[in-house]
């Protein structure tokens, strides 16, 4: 398989980052190889856009990217969403209010077209986890609510998470948003949960990437370590994971690679001439 023939869709968190949060000259300098050969290299992250580029500094990614978990497709070259799709923002302002009042040292945010908006306290902040969500406003749930949410983003201790989940029952919101547990090897042991518009992953937002002139007639590869990547590599023609991802992702993937830290990435475009697209 050529790259000119293909499109790779690329997770970032404990894919194409090491543990550490950086992009290894190795995945690198393959990545400049694979699109100067006429591959399309795309991220599929649920970080925003503004968040993404600080850590993608000379990364040649050349193609319209999956960013927010699937709430939107962002082109990088034109600096603008091709797909947005937001979350109920009134249904989710109800959870992150009763996280406020019951549990005040979580660190709770929301997504806007523009920003990360902290809705809770710069007192209570987890420096680690605020590190990685740069730049950062801090704002009052009310003042967030001006603007549509694409996501929120709920980092706490685990049974805090789970209260949050039962409010979430127990007021009927099962049905208004999706949700999705994450983390990322950056802030070790981190756990998180992530509120998203209905029916929306980075499953579906391959769909839409699908119907896009850049992507006609390639081979779509997606490569993901996590729960938030099983809708993405589920939709690929091809699904490859490095050797660190969880046991669910193995099990969907055609390919495994190296792990993250062992330059994963540029294995995948080593092996690219072997890889054969799913039947």
């Amino acid at each position: 398989m050529k790259p000119n023939e293909t499109a790779i869709f690329c997770d970032l968190d404990g894919t194409l980052f090491d543990h550490t949060g950086a992009v290894s000259e190795q995945n690198r300098n393959a990545i400049r190889r694979y699109t100067e050969a006429g591959g399309l290299f795309a991220i599929a992250t649920g970080r925003c856009p503004g968040n993404m580029l600080t850590y993608l500094d000379g990364v040649a990614f050349n193609a319209p990217s999956i960013v927010l978990n699937g709430a939107g497709v962002y082109d990088n070259g034109q600096k603008r969403f091709l797909y947005t799709q937001f979350a109920d923002s009134a249904a989710i302002a109800a959870v992150l209010r009763f996280c406020r009042e019951r549990h005040p040292d979580m660190n709770l945010q929301v997504y806007t077209e523009t920003d990360i908006l902290y809705v809770s306290p710069r007192e209570t902040l987890n420096l680690p986890f605020w590190e990685l969500h740069r730049s950062s406003l801090f704002v009052s749930i009310e003042e967030a609510e001006r603007t549509p949410w694409f996501k929120s983003l709920l980092f706490g201790a685990p049974e805090k998470l789970r209260k949050a989940e039962a409010f979430i029952a127990a007021n009927g919101l099962s049905d208004r948003f999706d949700r999705v547990y994450a983390t990322t090897d950056i802030v070790p042991g981190s756990v998180y949960l992530e509120l998203l518009p209905k029916n929306v992953n980075k499953g579906t937002a391959l769909k839409v990437c699908r119907g896009l002139d850049c992507y006609r007639n390639r081979t779509l590869i997606a490569a993901g370590d996590y729960n938030n990547d099983l809708e993405l590599l589920s939709e690929a023609d091809i699904a490859v994971c490095p050797k660190n991802a969880n046991d669910a992702i193995r099990a969907i993937s055609d390919v495994v690679l190296p792990s993250n830290d062992e330059h994963a990435i540029a294995a995948l475009i080593d092996r690219l001439p072997d890889l054969g697209a799913r039947a």
